[in-house]
């Protein structure tokens, strides 16, 4: 092998093993969360191992690659070299399809436990069946590029080959729009949901966040349009290379971000602490205090209890209950002269009662409902 001088190998190999290992730390808290915390794996689950082991078996052909001369000079490598660079080549290609296809799948059927309505599951399972074509087709003109495989890398075979520029813009082409795709399906849902429009906005970004994909396929797209018109594709290569290994990992960390927020709140208990009503508590300890209020105004404060988690990891926060009483006259006495308006100059006397409260663990194994749990709860 030829010498280093002028190399961009060491830029290829470092990039790409940093984005696989953080894409593989991203997976491992998906796991955690659904098997630690909600014992509830799904096909979801399948899709994205499937999609990280395919990511690194990516890694090692582009390790591979470099070490054969890819980031150095055409001209600096020898025959033998150049044909092992293709044959990696050939083997990067094919995980890189899978990686990211197998991506796109685990998405849509994290999509599918979430949501039950009838329109977004069909347009889920159409988006499915594209995906599904496209990964098929990309795996087929992947591996049998040049007929025989084989004259893929060993440029001295006689063989058919179909025209790599136009497959490899035609496929990442494609794999953008099916991005595109992918990152709008839930929203016409998530905008229909009954929730205060900051957690409405930060749900939708989540999901959005797929658009960082997009992004990075638009430039490895650049990259590629590099290669095709390049003399010296051995060195131009290497950005098409980086961005290949990006985008697979990013896609990875992505589809696996909705549903790691439960280890971030074990982790870090108080940053993303907030007060949320659920049903199903049961209390440790109370506390009453009092005060009067002269107006009918109190009557907007005859509710049912409320129960506020503070800690929606471990179910713990506080149930206020509040009481209104009238001087000299009953409870129900009371209630109707103040629905009429009649309340004339009575002192009312409001008790509330705060309770520490802690949720019960829900049993209901259903994939959706651990779903709805995992994401809704969470965000």
């Amino acid at each position: 092998m030829s010498s280093n001088s002028g190399s961009r190998g060491p830029a290829v190999v470092i990039t790409s093993i940093f984005f696989t290992v953080f894409s593989l730390l991203f997976v491992l808290m998906r796991l955690i969360a659904r098997l630690g915390f909600l014992k509830n794996p799904g096909r979801d689950e399948v899709a994205i191992v499937i999609s990280s082991l395919s990511s690194i078996a990516l890694l090692v052909a582009t390790l591979q690659q470099v070490k054969y001369g890819l980031g150095k000079h055409f001209e600096t490598l020898t025959p033998e070299d150049f044909e092992e660079v293709l044959k990696c080549l050939w083997v990067a290609i094919v995980c890189y399809n899978i990686s990211l296809s197998a991506t796109k799948i685990s998405i849509i059927l994290q999509y599918m436990r979430v949501f039950v309505g009838n329109k977004i599951r069909l347009a889920c399972w159409i988006v499915l069946s594209i995906v599904i074509a496209y990964f098929i087709q990309g795996i087929i003109t992947a591996i049998w590029t040049c007929v025989p495989i084989s004259a893929f890398w060993n440029l001295n075979e006689e063989g058919k080959c179909i025209n790599k520029k136009f497959l490899w813009f035609f496929n990442a082409s494609f794999n953008i729009l099916t991005d595109l795709m992918i990152i709008t399906l839930p929203m016409p849902a998530l905008s229909s949901l009954r929730l205060p429009l900051r957690q409405k906005i930060g749900l939708m970004v989540v999901f959005a966040l797929g658009g960082f994909v997009c992004l990075v396929s638009i430039l490895r797209l650049h990259s590629l349009y590099i290669v095709s018109t390049s003399k010296d594709i051995t060195y131009d290569n290497a950005d098409a290379a980086i961005w290949s290994n990006i985008e697979a990992n990013v896609g990875i960390i992505c589809a696996s971000l909705p549903t790691i927020k439960p280890i971030i709140s074990r982790l870090f208990p108080h940053l993303l602490s907030s007060n949320r009503s659920y049903p199903g508590a049961y209390h440790n300890q109370s506390t009453r205090h009092a005060s009067l209020f002269p107006s009918q105004d109190i009557f907007s404060s005859i509710s049912n209890p409320t129960v506020r988690l503070n800690d929606p990891e471990t179910g713990r926060g506080h149930k206020t209950i509040t009481k209104v009483e009238a001087c000299g006259r009953s409870e129900p006495e009371l209630v109707q002269d103040i629905a009429h308006g009649e309340d004339g100059k009575d002192i009312f006397v409001m008790t509330s009662m705060t309770q520490d409260v802690e949720r019960k663990p829900s049993h209901n194994g259903s994939e959706t409902g651990s779903e709805k749990d995992l994401i809704f709860q969470y965000n």
